[in-house]
């Protein structure tokens, strides 16, 4: 049995997908409502719509069996599926127009999510000669129905019209009471106006009793009576079994035995189908074990009988006892939880939860764990303190990290030492190293001690003198427990076991059958990959954890991880529509905030994508403070940072940012990127090949973060054509097309990409004999419109250096003043034709790509050469010389 600890009933559909329920021995065929239905199915939409009891699912099922016998194919679906009615609906959608679609019958349809039902009113209204559409409901749907019949593509049948007819009613009745007179038919039918559920019970109650009186109450206490004397007719077992099996949303002979403990419970129940008494049996074909589904007014009666007697109460806990049994024995913790409750077992609650606890949260069911935690009386967790590390995971994923860092605290106080532990006591381990691996992520606990404890616990790293056996972990708490390893050893920086913990983790979690946990692993696997330079191949498992996702509520911190993969992907590929839409999904993620690593991710890519379209004070903006952080960021965050602020520098002509930059690359470890960064901005003293010898020695440098070293290359294709050399130059192109395509790094070489004589090269290139593979796909992303921050007024480091720069501008050098003849150096020059503009010493610097400080040696010299000592004087005198 499985229910909700409040009474009502949760848990998978009612009935298998796609399983035609089995028409009741004592079936009426009615063919006036079988004639309407074959018209309703040439149509879009047929509606039937009536409360329950009034006999749509019999009418529906008789109907298909009878279409199926004769050739003719329908598709039932329950209305609890509407996964399943999408899919119909997709397939029906892209189906050939030339053949009429088969019919579709819903069973149900009030059950249907909003969702659903909008999906179902759009086909209607966008494609209505697609679909042939019946659907049983209890009350209207928002559906386009008064169009349709417009337009004579639409049919509903309501309660006037399944109400039974004189000769429909009498022989239902004597279908269920042989010896029913006319007279007691004509009062049946006068006193129940043709409704199916109150005919069959008033039957039932006169085949029972001899008695046809009728009770002289209203029509809703009326089928309640006659329900109650209908079951109190029944044989007790049967009774009992009904009680025991209520709960259950879908039943099956094996389960009814297990649940009621009643051999002879699936006789009984075929019985009460064929007889048509509220049960209703489902089955695949004639030779399949069929599955039963209660009507929902036999429930809520013998709900509320359970409520009044405490011997029907009794029943039904020791028939949750043994639904919790059952199910945990066959892996379905829900219905082991959910039996647990019903129970209100507090023993049976916290082994549930110990042994499985972990597994239900990483499967979202969060409130059901939160349910059991209420349900155990005040107190009971101090008293079990094993329930410490799973309450604190309750807590964890619930938000409650105050309560999670006093349960994790808590549980860590009551781990027995290594040697003294039993399979539970290795639990409570786990759950108090996962917790502590968490908090270390957020500076709530070291993180070097939480990655030696977790290991010391998977024997990764033994202790000294520990010989013992690796701890056996189930493999839901396995593959949770090394994620949180590899998450915090992504933050410390070692990259190589964290994706070798991720690799494990993807075993245990497929071995488990777990969806969510294999999406949390690819998860984490696509940040790590991205941060190496892997962006393919984080691209393949951020997605990949999607997928694994699909029909799952996944954890939001697994969600922001792969999409702002996916965004990284996008805008590595130049696709910055997909790029600024990933951006957005990760922004509306509350926890892509709370998660530096996460935070991190998304303000570069925020400020990637802001300067790609050319709003560069926004980006300078969003890259100005680093993102909140417990302690020092990981290298590769800090090198991923400072790469990006120093591409920004450029473009805006901040040679000081440059610098900056290029010293926290220092300082955070990444030495070879500080060095080539170094070697490439030499280019601005304008020697080529100094700039080319400097990059050559660090450019094959192990471990170059690979964007970086294609982003590199590039520039050094183009230096190689200034400098006259055109094979070398043509060998460095395809050297940069090796170092892009693997990861397909098109961004890395955009910079270099506005540079013509770099796409007239590669043009050149794919025209030519024998071009890389890669040379095509490489050119039309390339050579595409402008980059927003060239538009803007950006430049790149090649754009400054690039020898007809300057040469518009033509200025004399040499003057005589105060009788003496003076020379100016070309970057004298340029300085004081910056001065007549007006600029500032900042703005000079950016124009010129200098230093402010080296600005003011210029001046100084300058000042001196023209014998004057402040800026207005320079440029009257610079003006009455002509060098102005």
């Amino acid at each position: 049995m499985t229910s909700s600890h409040d009474g009502r009933t949760t848990g998978p559909p009612r009935h298998p997908t796609g399983k035609v329920p089995r028409p009741p021995l004592t079936l009426v065929r009615r063919e006036r409502l079988h004639s309407a239905l074959d018209l309703g199915a040439r149509s879009s939409l047929t509606m039937l719509v009536a409360p329950a009891g009034t006999g749509k699912t019999v009418l529906l099922s008789d109907w298909v069996t009878r279409r199926q016998k004769s050739g003719r194919p329908v598709v039932w679906v329950s209305g609890q599926s509407p996964d399943v009615l999408g899919e119909v609906l997709e397939q029906l959608a892209g189906a050939d127009d030339s053949t009429p679609p088969d019919p579709v019958v819903v069973d149900d349809a009030h059950l249907l999510p909003a969702s659903t039902v909008g999906e179902v009113s759009r086909v209607l209204q966008q494609s209505p000669q697609a679909v042939r559409l019946l659907l049983a409901t209890r009350y209207d749907l928002p559906l386009p129905v008064s169009e349709l019949e417009l337009g004579g593509l639409a049919l509903t049948l309501r309660s006037r019209d399944l109400k039974f007819d004189d000769a429909e009613a009498t022989e239902l009745v004597q279908a269920h009471a042989r010896n029913a007179t006319a007279d007691d038919i004509m009062m049946f039918q006068e006193k129940t106006a043709g409704w199916a559920a109150a005919l069959v019970l008033a039957a039932r109650r006169l085949q029972a009793s001899g008695e046809a009186a009728w009770p002289l109450i209203n029509q809703g206490p009326v089928l309640d009576l006659l329900l109650g004397e209908t079951l109190s007719t029944l044989d007790e077992r049967v009774q009992a079994m009904l009680l025991s099996t209520f709960g259950a949303p879908c039943l099956t002979e094996h389960l009814a035995t297990v649940l009621s403990g009643d051999a002879e419970a699936g006789p009984m129940l075929a019985e009460l189908a064929g007889n048509g008494l509220l049960v209703t049996a489902y089955a695949e074909g004639p030779g399949s074990d069929p599955q039963y589904q209660y009507h929902p007014l036999l429930v809520e009666l013998l709900r509320r009988r359970t409520a009044a007697s405490a011997d029907d109460k009794r029943l039904v806990v020791e028939a949750h006892r043994r639904s919790a049994l059952y199910h945990e024995d066959r892996g379905d913790r829900v219905a082991a939880l959910r039996g647990a409750l019903g129970a209100d077992d507090p023993a049976l609650i916290e082994r549930i939860l110990l042994r499985h606890g972990p597994a239900l949260l990483a499967a979202g069911e969060s409130r059901l764990v939160e349910a059991g935690f209420e349900t155990l009386p005040i107190g009971y967790v101090d008293q079990h303190p094993r329930l410490f590390g799973v309450r604190g995971l309750l807590r964890r994923v619930t938000c409650n990290v105050a309560g999670a860092i006093l349960d994790a605290v808590a549980a860590d106080s009551r781990v027995p030492e290594p040697g003294q532990s039993t399979p539970d006591d290795d639990a409570l381990a786990a759950d108090a190293v996962l917790l502590r691996l968490w908090q270390s992520r957020y500076g709530w606990y070291d993180v070097d001690v939480a990655i030696a404890r977790a290991r010391s616990l998977l024997t990764l790293e033994p202790t000294a003198g520990d010989d013992g056996p690796r701890t056996v972990l189930g493999p839901e708490r396995l593959a949770w427990l090394l994620i949180e390893l590899a998450a915090a050893e992504t933050w410390a920086g070692d990259l190589d076991a964290a994706l070798t913990d991720l690799d494990e983790a993807l075993v245990s979690a497929r071995m488990a059958g777990h969806s969510r946990l294999v999406a949390g692993v690819l998860a984490h696997r696509a940040v790590v990959q991205f941060v190496r330079g892997q962006i393919q191949n984080a691209a393949r498992s951020a997605q990949g954890a999607l997928d694994a996702g699909e029909g799952a509520t996944l954890a939001p911190e697994y969600v922001v991880r792969a999409r702002v993969v996916l965004g990284f992907a996008a805008l590595n590929e130049l696709d910055l529509d997909t790029a600024w839409h990933c951006h957005q999904l990760v922004a509306a993620i509350d926890v892509a905030g709370s998660d530096t690593v996460v935070a991190a991710l998304r303000t570069m890519l925020r400020a990637a994508l802001l300067m790609e379209v050319g709003r560069l004070d926004e980006a300078v903006s969003e890259l100005t403070t680093d993102p909140a952080s417990a302690g020092p960021m990981p290298s590769f965050l800090s090198r991923d940072l400072a790469l990006l602020r120093i591409h920004l520098a450029v473009l805006i002509g901040d040679l000081p940012g440059v610098e900056t930059q290029v010293g926290v690359l220092e300082r955070t470890g990444n030495e070879a990127e500080a060095q080539l960064i170094r070697a490439m901005m030499s280019i601005v003293q304008g020697d080529v090949r100094t700039t080319l010898a400097s990059m050559d020695e660090v450019l094959d440098s192990p471990g170059l973060y690979p964007p970086l070293a294609a982003a590199a290359a590039s520039f050094r294709t183009v230096l190689l054509a200034r400098s006259g050399d055109e094979p070398a130059a043509d060998a460095a192109l395809v050297d940069t097309l090796n170092r892009v395509t693997p990861q397909h790094l098109l961004h890395a070489v955009v910079s270099v990409g506005q540079e013509p004589s770099f796409v007239d090269r590669l043009r050149r290139h794919v025209t030519g004999p024998n071009p890389h593979p890669f040379a095509a796909i490489a050119l039309e992303r390339l050579a595409g419109e402008p980059a927003g921050w060239h538009e803007a007024g950006g430049m790149t480091l090649l754009a400054r250096t690039r020898p007809d720069q300057h040469r518009p501008v033509r200025r004399r050098l040499d003057a005589v003043v105060n009788g003496a003849r003076i020379q100016l150096t070309a970057r004298e020059g340029d300085v004081l034709g910056e001065l007549a503009l007006g600029s500032s010493y900042t703005e000079i610097g950016q124009a010129l790509f200098i230093t402010e400080n080296t600005v003011k040696t210029h001046l100084m010299s300058l000042y001196r050469k023209l014998g004057v000592e402040k800026r207005s004087a320079a440029l009257r005198v610079g003006r009455s010389v002509g060098l102005l």
